[in-house]
């Protein structure tokens, strides 16, 4: 039986030493590129609902352990978190409406994108996608309409117009 004095104290820090560290970095990069890619994806789009899309730094929040940015667009939540383990990962949800009304040609050319940003720099690992359509573009409004906070940014893509 353990008492107060024996039990072990759980904490959400963990230590990551510099290789896992130089890993992380190159996974964090490597969402940066990916959210660049979803964003110029976004840019065809006449409707500005279509353009729009937010940025959720977690951690600015003292409250938040695990996850650390967040891309919500209609389309997609592209989230980037660290595992128990200290480890960065990149998760692509696809929104199950955007699929239904635009087909998956754009989801196609957006996991393209991030399966070739991510192959090298043995952060390949770190690349999750949920193939299971979900309700993303509720999150995305709720979002919207709680508007812009410390964590959170509200952009609009600038439309391109074929020339």
């Amino acid at each position: 039986m353990k008492t107060k004095a024996t039990e072990k104290v759980k904490t959400k820090l963990v230590l990551v030493n510099t290789e896992i560290q130089q890993t992380n970095d190159a996974v964090e990069k490597a969402y940066t590129e990916i959210t660049k890619a979803a964003s110029d994806l976004l840019k065809k789009f006449e409707l500005a609902k279509y353009r729009t899309h937010l940025s959720v730094e977690h951690f600015k929040d003292p409250q938040n352990t695990n996850l650390v940015r967040e891309f919500i667009s209609f389309f997609w939540n592209i989230t980037l978190s660290n595992s128990k383990e200290g480890k960065s990962y990149i998760f692509i949800s696809i929104d199950e409406s955007g699929l239904v009304k635009f087909g998956s040609g754009l989801t196609n050319l957006l996991l393209r994108s991030a399966f070739q940003i991510t192959n090298g720099n043995d952060i390949e690992y770190s690349m999750r996608v949920n193939y299971m359509p979900m309700d993303i573009h509720n999150f995305f409004y709720k979002r919207i309409v709680e508007g812009e906070t410390d964590f959170v940014s509200i952009f609009l893509e600038d439309h391109l117009t074929k020339s």
